[in-house]
């Protein structure tokens, strides 16, 4: 009975933990993302895979590793090797010049080599150049996700500016306005010359701000068109407004809760970690068998020519010899150098593990902080949403007392320019949103831009 009871507990058990594994791989971000709301972006995220000079760079690491696995796997296959020459030998004895011997042709030899026995430290030595590989892999899916969530700030980032730019052009533009006004004044006798010159100074600090925000947008457009790799970046590709997005509030605990049990292993960081302990623990592998002997095969084929001289005479004989053979090598004592390689082993696996330690309770910290910021930049979200709602309205109402006469066109371009403003701190409120929660959803390894790379690159998630 007991047994029984038992067997079904364990049912249950696993039960339970398939349904919650189930639950974390169902956690779906898809349309919650900046590029979901803004589709030139998911078209940009995809070219600088492919353009971006930073991915290039990483891709040139893989390379260079990938190379490195030829020289580390060369030791297991055989080598052949030898050499050909053409010679003509002269040989007499000295005190007789009529024993004196000629002959000429070709001399080789032919040498095969293959190691048979060295206590797994070839095999160890392709593994880590592997081990290797793969961590370059993770590292350009790592610098990827990272260049991903700088190209969604950056552009959330040129929306800001182009509508900052918009607003700088329109106060510019009241400011011109209100100076015809005041030089229209003076014409007229109504208006002093300190009132011109007040409006005239407003004008040119308006002019300098409006400048000041075109190059800024300009320079903008520039660093980010870099970064992606896309060469130009036109103002008019910039859209003139951040959609307002939704928070899936349902969704950031599922992926906190998923981040949790999984102890913040789960990142690309976590599996380089894990990869750098790995290659550690095979360099110990490696060093604690330099002192052993070693063990390979050979064989042999040679052609040469054997002189034998006498009291009075010399003889030349062509010469070919075959061997065939087991041989051993033992460095039996290399000045502790042994010791060392097997100490700084064992203190890399150590930093390694440290490392891996260190980055699993800072991804958690950093997950449940952006957790929690996402929820405020929400709050924060639906109160800039109200604000900007009521700047519209004002000016919806400013027009229509304008229609009855009960206000002047001023008042309307005030209440105007009051709502530009609005569009720009509302645009920012959305922009810290979706940054946030970009930085969330990439920390939890659920980022959809990862799609993007080579299934090797990037691990299941557990």
């Amino acid at each position: 009975m007991t047994l029984c009871r038992d067997r079904c507990l364990r049912v249950a058990c696993v039960l339970s933990i398939a349904v919650v594994c189930a639950r974390a791989e169902s956690t779906d971000v898809a349309g919650t993302m900046p590029e979901d709301y803004l589709p030139p972006l998911k078209t940009i995220l995809a070219a600088a895979m492919k353009q971006s000079p930073q991915i290039i760079a990483k891709e040139m690491e893989i390379a260079l590793n990938e190379a490195r696995v030829y020289g580390a796997d060369a030791q297991r296959w055989p080598s052949l090797g030898g050499n050909l020459n053409y010679q003509t030998n002269t040989t007499a004895v000295a005190s007789n010049q009529d024993s004196q011997s000629r002959d000429s042709g070709l001399v080789y030899n032919l040498a095969f080599n293959q190691a048979i026995f060295h206590w797994g430290q070839i095999k160890n030595e392709g593994e880590k150049a592997r081990i290797g590989v793969m961590i370059s892999e993770r590292n350009l899916a790592e610098a990827y996700r990272m260049l991903a969530l700088t190209l969604r700030r950056d552009y959330l980032a040129l929306i800001g500016q182009k509508i900052g730019v918009r607003n700088a052009a329109y106060q510019r533009d009241l400011a011109e306005a209100a100076y015809k006004f005041a030089m229209d004044k003076r014409q007229a006798g109504t208006a002093s010359e300190g009132e011109v010159y007040t409006w005239q100074f407003n004008l040119d600090d308006a002019r300098l701000q409006a400048d000041r925000m075109e190059a800024q947008f300009v320079s903008m457009r520039r660093v980010f068109a870099h970064a992606a790799g896309i060469g130009s970046i036109a103002a008019e590709a910039i859209p003139d407004e951040i959609p307002a997005p939704a928070y899936a509030d349902a969704v950031a605990k599922e992926l906190l809760a998923a981040q949790l049990r999984d102890g913040g292993k789960s990142t690309l960081q976590a599996q380089i970690d894990e990869m750098a302990v790995r290659q550690a623990d095979l360099l110990y592998r490696i060093a604690r068998v330099r002192l052993l002997p070693m063990f390979n095969a050979s064989a042999g084929y040679s052609l040469q020519n054997t002189t034998t001289v006498g009291a009075g005479s010399v003889s030349q004989t062509g010469t070919t010899q075959e061997n065939v053979g087991i041989g051993g090598s033992w460095a039996i004592f290399d000045g502790w150098a042994t010791r060392g390689a097997k100490r700084e082993a064992q203190a890399s696996k150590r930093l390694a593990e440290l490392n891996l330690q260190a980055h699993s309770e800072a991804t958690l910290d950093q997950a449940q902080t952006l957790e929690r910021q996402v929820a405020l930049d929400a709050q924060a979200m639906a109160y800039s949403e109200r604000r900007h709602g009521g700047a519209v309205a004002i000016v919806e109402r400013a027009k229509d007392e304008a229609k009855r006469g009960n206000v002047s066109e001023s008042y309307i371009a005030t209440a105007k320019g009051d709502l530009y403003i609005n569009d720009y701190t509302n645009a920012l409120a959305r922009a810290t949103f979706l940054n946030d929660w970009s930085s969330f959803v990439s920390l939890a390894g659920t980022d959809p831009v990862l799609n993007n790379l080579p299934p090797r690159y990037v691990r299941e998630k557990r």
